[in-house]
């Protein structure tokens, strides 16, 4: 039987990125579609036979503490290229080196790509109009050099994986190929979330809730002055770290009523039960596995087309909105804030709707992609 040999290239801890490859690679396994994946290194709870890390015991300390930033991945590379240089198709993370595109793409492999997030040209000119639109200082973005390396990156991949249509739509904007493209999706794992079906303490006013990094591609310049005009009897919660392109904005929100900020949790299954609105205006995603978290714990999200991914329904598990109208959001969160039912019955389709996007759900469609392509794949 043939194997899927996956690239990761960075530690595995099952929380970020890595949780991807992780769960991807999980359920291939369970499902007796063998796949092995090379990462630099590896949390102790993820000793499975199929996770290969490139640095464990000593080794691994003397190189994260001694060695150059890049080392762990050059590492990776290395070890993975001597394993599986002669494996067809390969499935390769990005971030990774171009030179191991390159080795593989001289051996003839077939390179599957996954594309965590839109293309780079993309981002960087959704960032610019962000920043020119809230008259922000422009915070360090990607590069031509580094658009033109992700450009030569999808020239040598014979397919990609397009966790969302934006990303897909992204792909073709800057002229990758439609027929490399696979459409696809995120997901979320039931298991992290042992208090999901827990009755809930019904909040007497409603909890509006965005989880992730608080920066200006995430929206929440749009958030903060949309919650500011809507003055709203409720509450917003923000979860997550603040970058610094965001601080003065926060700085000049402080006094704004009803704002909480929570800069970091081990128990985010805890801060979902706490919310009846889900608000994430994300400028640029890939798959934002927020929302399928917050869809599976009943709340309706109100997010932008990026926001959405792909899994939400406009109109029947949340509302899609522009990505730069603060009155359109502060409208629909009034209107949400005080129609308790509607609220309800979005939750309720919201749940239904991630119930299909578990990570074995995903991984098994996604399998489908990979041996309709390679049908010599797993046989």
């Amino acid at each position: 039987m043939k194997h899927l040999p996956v690239l990761f290239g960075y530690h595995a801890s099952n929380l970020g990125n890595s949780h991807v490859p992780l769960s991807l690679c999980r359920y291939w396994n369970e499902s007796g579609r063998q796949a092995t994946l090379t990462v630099a290194s590896a949390d102790d709870a993820f000793a499975f036979p199929w996770v290969t890390p490139a640095l464990k015991g000593i080794k691994k300390g003397l190189v994260y503490k001694l060695g150059e930033r890049m080392q762990p991945k050059q590492m990776t590379e290395a070890l993975f290229f001597r394993k599986e240089s002669a494996s067809s198709p390969v499935y390769l993370w990005a971030g990774l080196s171009l030179d191991i595109f390159e080795r593989f793409s001289e051996r003839g492999a077939k390179i599957v790509l996954e594309r965590i997030n839109c293309h780079r040209a993309t981002s960087r000119r959704i960032i610019l109009s962000a920043c020119e639109h809230w008259n922000e200082q422009v915070p360090e973005t990607f590069s031509d050099s580094q658009i033109a390396e992700e450009n030569r990156k999808l020239e040598l991949s014979d397919a990609v994986f397009c966790p969302s249509p934006m990303v897909r739509k992204s792909m073709l904007d800057n002229g990758v190929a439609e027929a490399k493209l696979m459409q696809t999706s995120y997901g979320w794992a039931p298991e992290r979330f042992p208090s999901i079906d827990a009755p809930r303490k019904e909040n007497a006013e409603p909890v509006f809730l965005f989880t992730g990094t608080l920066c200006i591609r995430k929206g929440v310049m749009l958030l903060l002055e949309a919650w500011k005009k809507a003055k709203i009897r409720g509450k917003l919660l923000l979860c997550g770290g603040v970058y610094s392109d965001i601080e003065a904005a926060m700085e000049r929100h402080r006094d704004t009523p009803n704002i909480e900020h929570i800069a970091y949790t081990k128990d985010i299954g805890e801060v979902y039960r706490r919310a009846d609105l889900f608000v994430f205006p994300s400028l640029e995603e890939g798959g934002p596995m927020v929302t399928y978290e917050a869809m599976a714990h009943g709340i309706p999200p109100l997010v932008t087309a990026m926001g959405a991914g792909a899994v939400m329904r406009d109109g029947i598990d949340g509302i899609v909105l522009p990505d730069f109208d603060v009155d359109a959001w502060a409208a629909a969160m009034t209107e949400m804030a005080e129609n308790r039912e509607k609220r309800a019955e979005m939750g309720r389709n919201a749940r239904q709707r991630a119930a299909e996007f578990t990570w074995k759900e995903v991984a098994a469609r996604r399998a489908g992609l990979l041996e309709a392509r390679y049908p010599e794949l797993w046989k």
